[in-house]
């Protein structure tokens, strides 16, 4: 027999038995694929699902799932939380009369006694303990800096800087001899502006 002959002969052979080694393989590789395709079959023979597709459905199908959990999840609550309080301290509060010292009368000097009412300001000295004069007195607007100043008592006496004029019905029975800044007032009394007058002493360095 011709080499080639022989060649050939023995390639067919091999092929063979290739092919009967494969064979038992391929035969479990499809045995999966025909029991799937044998339980579809199944399935799809069955009668159609009755199970209702509207929320209970829905809800029948949910507590199917949360039951192959192995722990219950329960409803989330939901509480309100008090906040904490913020830190407090305590504090008292302390009258400061700016711009006024409080001072004894004077034992010299030119005094004047009246009565004395309160205004609410004058330019330049807003907030500040000042004192307005009938022009009699000396009264006049002096602009910031005052240039001069009277002690005026009351419950107590205090310098204080005379910054403007006030006509004060000077001459008639009403007269007055002072108008004080809200500040001057709180400086020299104890009453409250409720009060409207007060009577006072005025003294002239």
């Amino acid at each position: 027999m011709p080499d080639h002959q022989r060649r050939a002969s023995v390639i067919v052979v091999v092929a063979a038995v290739v092919l009967a080694l494969l064979s038992p393989l391929t035969a479990r590789s499809a045995s999966p694929l025909v029991a799937e395709a044998q339980r579809l079959s199944e399935i799809a023979g069955a009668p159609a699902s009755t199970l209702d597709r509207g929320g209970s459905g829905r809800d029948f199908s949910a507590s199917r799932s949360l039951a192959l959990l192995g722990q219950s999840i329960g409803p989330e609550v939901l509480s309100p939380v008090a906040a904490a309080d913020p830190p407090s301290i305590v504090m008292s509060a302390k009258l400061v009369k700016a711009g006024a010292r409080v001072l004894p009368a004077p034992s010299a000097g030119t005094v004047v006694n009246g009565r004395a009412t309160w205004y609410c300001c004058s330019r330049g000295y807003h907030g500040m303990a000042v004192v307005a004069l009938p022009g009699a007195l000396g009264g006049h607007y002096d602009a910031p800096p005052a240039s001069w100043y009277v002690t005026v008592c009351a419950d107590r006496c205090v310098r204080l800087p005379v910054v403007d004029y006030c006509g004060c019905y000077w001459g008639t029975a009403s007269q007055k001899v002072a108008d004080l800044s809200p500040e001057a007032w709180a400086a020299v009394s104890d009453k409250g502006q409720s009060a409207g007058v007060i009577s006072v002493s005025l003294h002239f360095e």
